[in-house]
Order: C-alpha cells, then structure tokens, then sequence
C-alpha cells in the first residue's frame, strides 16, 4: 500500500472521529439509521420499481479540508434479497470529475492534467472493532507521528477486522465495481489497509521516468469503455513523434474485476448535476475478507464523499446504522 493511501486515510478518518466525539455533545445532523426493505426481485439499475418500497434516509455530511464549514446532502436507500444487498446513493455534485491526472501533450511535452475524480467510501466491521461504533473509522487510524509518512490505518488487535469499499468515478465505476478491501493489524503504512484477494486494481499509464505515459489504446481494437485505457487493450507506445499538440492518453488503465476484489458492483450515473450510485453485494460472499450481512443483525458503518478531491478533501458521515427489516 502506498504511503500517500494511507495519508489520505489518516486525515479523512481523523475528520471523521471528530463527528463522533461532536455526537456526544450535540445532536448530530440527518437521519442516523438506513433500513433495508425486503424485496422479491433484485433492482437492475437506480430507477428500478424496487426501489419506490424502500424507506429514504437523509444523512448530512460534514465537511473537511478544502470543504470545511460545508455540509453536503446525501441521500440514501438500500433493498435486499435472499441473497443479496443493494445501497443507493444520492448526492449533488455540479460537474462529474474523470481527469485523474490524463496525460495532455503540452508544448512538446506530456504533462499531467490537473484534476482528480469523484469517489464514495463506505467502511464496515468483519469482526468487532473495538469502539468504532461510537468514535467511527477514525479510530483505526495512527497519526501519532509527526512524520506523515509514518501514519498508518489498522486495527489495533488481531481479533479484529475492518471491511472497506471504495467506489472511484474514474478508476473502477466504469468497469462496473468498487474496490473491495480490508484493514487488518498492522504498525506500517503498508501493513495495515489492504485489498482483497482478486483483480480489477487500476494501473498507473507512466513510463519509468513518470515523465509521460507508456501504453496507448490499441489502433486494431476498439475502446470498449469510450475515453478510458482499459489494460487489455492497451499496446505500448514505441514511437512518440506520431502524437500531436492536444493529444490526451489516460494515466490509468483500467483492469477487469475478478476474485474477492470484485465482490462489490456499482452503477454509478452522473445526471442533472448529480450521483447516483447504486452498489452491491452478496449478503455473504464466502470470502473471510468480506462482512457477512445477517437480516438479524445491526450494522455500524462509515461513508465519505469526495468532491474531484483526495486526501482530508471530503464529505464525512457520522457512524451510521444498517438495520434490516
């Protein structure tokens, strides 16, 4: 795991505890509880008719960083069926943000566009987190250090487990999921937060010197996803000189979703100024790095915005409920 993950972890968890320690002092804002209605049938998409049976939930989320003394509205509802659970989000945003640094050939030079994407994170207990009920995802992150690059996010035990999805408009939406990973014991950076086992990890498009980018779309295949480098069909680029001024190649390619890391699947559609995002899952997939969902059970979580941003730049929900009804 990289050390700027676990930078932006560490701030956005840390933002995100100070929710919970405000919640002991002041009502918090929103609803606090998502019910999840019993359907017959899974929803195909965000406008299904499963979706009029389910109660809304109106969460407000606080916001941090770039976004502080902001709140931003988010709405949301959540099916299941005998065998799976379906979350839909919804929540203004004034433009969809999809650059994540494309390469833009600039002057004679590849150069890096300015720009992010738009993400949601959605975090869960596996096993019992000690406090994370009442003080959120923050309590899983290590920021004691003075030396950022020292921060790490784990839990504290290892009897206990973390399960994290990471929904990212560039990155993952197109292929049709969001990243599935776990927090675990750890005292490292790279200890601490990982991915489940499978495929579907983006790739970064740069050369060894990350001075411009290494692949390009193959000219004998057509894109399969229209603006995106999806790595299979991706060829390395030999001859640089056939580009032009204005030429733009994706800095991400992106990889089909396969194994546990693939057990989260998303549809996610930027309308009207607006996301609407529906994610899903197996009530149990099988796979120990993944919570298992029981109709009877109550369930604390954790979610985060994010605005064409990283980092502390987010939208951050108190500690939530699921109940199943």
């Amino acid at each position: 795991m990289k050390r700027l993950s676990v930078y932006f972890l560490c701030l956005f968890m840390a933002v995100a505890v100070s929710f919970a320690y405000a919640a002991e002092e002041k009502k918090p804002k929103g609803d606090q509880r998502l019910l999840a209605k019993k359907v017959s049938s899974a929803p195909a998409d965000a406008s299904s008719p499963q979706w009029k049976e389910a109660v809304e939930s109106k969460f407000v989320f606080e916001g941090a960083g770039a976004f502080e003394n902001k709140l931003l509205n988010v709405s949301a509802k959540a099916v299941y069926t005998k065998d799976e659970m379906f979350l839909l989000f919804v929540w203004q945003d004034e433009e969809a943000s999809l650059v994540k640094g494309t390469w833009k050939l600039q002057g004679g030079k590849w150069v890096k566009q300015k720009g992010d994407e738009d993400r949601l994170g959605v975090t869960w207990e596996i096993n019992r987190i000690d406090k994370f009920a009442t003080k959120g995802c923050a309590i899983l992150c290590h920021n004691e250090s003075k030396n950022k690059e020292d921060w790490y996010y784990a839990v504290n035990s290892p009897a206990e487990k973390g399960d994290m999805w990471h929904w990212k408009a560039y990155r993952s939406n197109p292929m049709g999921y969001a990243d599935d990973g776990y927090v675990t014991v750890g005292k490292k950076p790279e200890e601490g937060r990982k991915g489940d086992a499978g495929t579907g990890k983006a790739k970064k498009n740069m050369t060894a010197d990350k001075s411009k980018p290494a692949f390009m779309q193959d000219p004998n295949k057509p894109a399969s996803i229209k603006g995106f480098l999806v790595a299979d069909e991706a060829v390395e680029i030999k001859d640089y000189s056939k580009f032009k001024e204005g030429d733009q190649i994706p800095q991400h390619m992106l990889s089909k979703f396969g194994g546990s890391f693939g057990d989260v699947k998303a549809n996610g559609v930027w309308k009207d100024k607006k996301w609407t995002l529906m994610l899903y899952r197996k009530l149990n997939t099988g796979h120990e790095d993944d919570v298992v969902f029981n109709p009877d059970k109550v369930y604390t979580f954790g979610v985060a915005v994010f605005n064409n941003s990283h980092d502390e730049n987010s939208y951050n929900s108190a500690p939530l409920k699921l109940e199943f009804k």
